[in-house]
């Protein structure tokens, strides 16, 4: 009796020692291994806003702030020949609206485009933003810029014509739309500017007037530049027609759709048919490639780096300049 006595001692002894080791190792493991960690409110937050951010596409940036044209339409022609023909020459188009990338023949084509419905109203939309400010450059083209003052028929007359509106609006910091705070537009060699109070806006649509002839752009004042003969040009994501060409049916709404200029024009830089230096080949008026790419304003500045632009401008705090979009066009 003695010995079973002191074998079962020895198992109670050597069963004791296991739960103690085994006691001390989940003690380590829950101690050691997995420590505590301790999220404070304001990572918290941190955390909650970078979830919230707003991030949208260049183009839904452009429609956001697409503006509204009222395109003034010349169908008299004074003594130079049938420039307007019809009013046509103060129509929107693409600069490709015949198909094709030389734009040496687009003056000749566009009656022909006109009879074919191929003058598609396009603007092309460049978007830039940086944590503040959204930028939208707005290029419009013409096939023509041309003129009905005797003498000055060819002197005052150009291949390709391209004018355009830089809107620069607040970007909210959640990343979500704000108000247009300045645009600025091309009204030939200059630059005019301004300020939201200047401009008709309605739910960031603002409203420019688009001279006859000449193209250039400026803001819309109002009834005064509605004389009876012009188009209303609007945005709208359906496909586009082309204005009645009867010069009678004026004056008539019709929408426009968006490009991208940086896989539209942008692309065809290095082709000859199409771009000389910044400029439009073109062969027909007063010289040759006389229209600038929206790249070649302001020595390109306007179109590559329109925060910087303003911030030189109007030296604007809260204002940065430092892009978090891709910026393709350099």
């Amino acid at each position: 009796m003695k010995t079973k006595t002191t074998h079962f001692t020895s198992i109670l002894l050597l069963t004791s020692i296991v739960l103690v080791l085994f006691s001390c190792s989940t003690d380590s493991i829950e101690n050691s291994e997995i420590p505590e960690t301790t999220i404070t409110k304001e990572e918290t937050k941190a955390s909650n806003a970078i979830q919230k951010v707003v991030i949208y596409t260049d183009e839904a940036i452009a429609q956001e702030y697409a503006p509204q044209f009222f395109q003034d339409v010349d169908t008299t022609d004074g003594l130079c020949s049938n420039q307007s023909k019809s009013g046509s020459a103060d129509w929107i188009a693409a600069v490709d609206y015949d198909g094709d990338w030389n734009t040496s023949n687009n003056w000749d084509n566009m009656v022909s485009g006109r009879n074919s419905g191929q003058l598609i109203p396009y603007v092309y939309y460049y978007v830039t933003y940086t944590a503040t400010h959204f930028f939208i450059l707005y290029s419009v083209y013409h096939p023509r810029d041309w003129t009905d003052v005797l003498f000055l028929c060819s002197l005052d007359s150009h291949e390709n014509d391209m004018e355009a509106v830089l809107i620069a609006a607040e970007r909210n910091a959640d990343g979500s739309f704000g108000s247009i705070i300045n645009a600025q537009t091309i009204w030939h060699s200059d630059i005019y500017d301004y300020t939201n109070s200047e401009l008709l806006i309605t739910s960031n649509t603002s409203e420019f007037f688009i001279e006859a002839k000449g193209h250039g752009i400026r803001k819309m004042n109002g009834s005064s530049d509605k004389d009876g003969s012009y188009i209303e040009y609007y945005h709208d994501s359906a496909p586009a027609v082309t204005p009645d060409k009867d010069s009678n049916n004026l004056p008539q709404t019709v929408h426009y759709n968006l490009l991208a200029l940086e896989s539209t024009l942008w692309l065809q830089r290095n082709n000859p048919l199409t771009i000389t230096g910044t400029a439009l080949v073109g062969d027909n008026g007063n010289g040759s490639n006389k229209a600038s790419t929206p790249w070649g304003w302001e020595n390109g500045v306007l179109c590559k780096n329109p925060a910087q632009y303003l911030k030189d401008k109007y030296n604007w705090t809260n204002f940065s300049t430092n892009y978090i979009s891709d910026t393709p066009i350099q």
